[in-house]
């Protein structure tokens, strides 16, 4: 069965106390699969989650990644083991805890060294800092790499309605779910979250005609389709009043049928880039 988790990312967008409320009310909504990241904000929302969350750390499933540097003007892509060690350990810090339930390597191409970088994981696996390697990756061609290494239990891609790409992927890997909700497209919202250059592989003019004819209310049908292929379902948000939405339309029930329908109704883009 298919479980709700929170994406952390933006639960910042309005202020630290906002961002609290969000946290939790997850908790006491049963919600138990938080997910951040070190470059969320900087630094800061591991920060408040270590604050707010402390003292629930037992009860929880706790996901962070590292595999991008923060510079002075943004960030940089970067697997090296001994980055990703300070990484992780900074991690483990500010989420005051001594493991992650799951770690994810957040990023990669087949430039890099990637055998160096799965036995690191796997390394901190056996020690104990980490209890599950993950992923989190568009590209095919590292998924598959990864995949094939034996290593890797769990997979975060982007995964909705609108970008099925996830469908081709030949691995039988737990997925955790991101942008479930194609960036606010497949909720009510959608019209105004439409801009002048589509989402994915779609047109604007394709989009609009396609939101035009979703069955209601979207959100729940975006998420019980995204229930169907992932083990855990992660949409993000940014205030309680959108979290409590999100749950509501995660527990609603829909109709299968009009479900099947529209599945069947709506491609499968494929991967264009890095699949080789």
């Amino acid at each position: 069965m298919s479980e709700l988790g929170l994406g952390t990312m933006t639960i910042l967008k309005h202020g630290e106390v906002e961002a609290k409320k969000i946290l939790e009310t997850a908790v006491q909504s049963g919600i138990r699969h938080i997910d951040t990241a070190d470059v969320y904000a900087r630094q800061a929302v591991e920060r408040i989650i270590g604050e707010t969350l402390g003292q629930e750390r037992k009860q929880l499933f706790l996901a962070s990644k590292g595999g991008n540097e923060l510079t002075e003007d943004g960030m940089r892509w970067n697997p090296d083991p001994s980055y990703l060690e300070e990484a992780l350990h900074g991690s483990l810090e500010r989420l005051q805890t001594e493991y992650l339930d799951l770690y994810y390597i957040h990023g990669g191409t087949l430039e890099d060294d990637l055998d160096a970088t799965i036995e690191w994981a796997k390394t901190q696996k056996r020690e104990g800092l980490i209890r599950q390697i993950g992923l989190s990756s568009i590209r095919p061609n590292v998924i598959k790499h990864w995949a094939a290494s034996g290593a890797l239990d769990v997979l975060m891609t982007p995964y909705s309605l609108l970008d099925r790409r996830p469908e081709t992927l030949d691995v039988s890997i737990p997925i955790v779910g991101r942008g479930v909700l194609a960036k606010g497209l497949l909720t009510d919202e959608w019209e105004k979250r439409l801009g002048d250059k589509g989402f994915e592989a779609w047109s604007n003019d394709k989009l609009s005609s396609e939101l035009t004819m979703m069955p209601q209310p979207i959100q729940a049908y975006a998420l019980a389709a995204a229930k169907r292929l992932c083990d855990v379902v992660l949409p993000g948000t940014s205030s309680v009043t959108q979290l409590n939405e999100t749950i509501r339309a995660f527990e609603s029930e829909v109709d299968e049928e009009a479900l099947d329908r529209l599945l069947a109704r709506l491609p499968i883009h494929p991967y264009t880039k890095y699949v080789t």
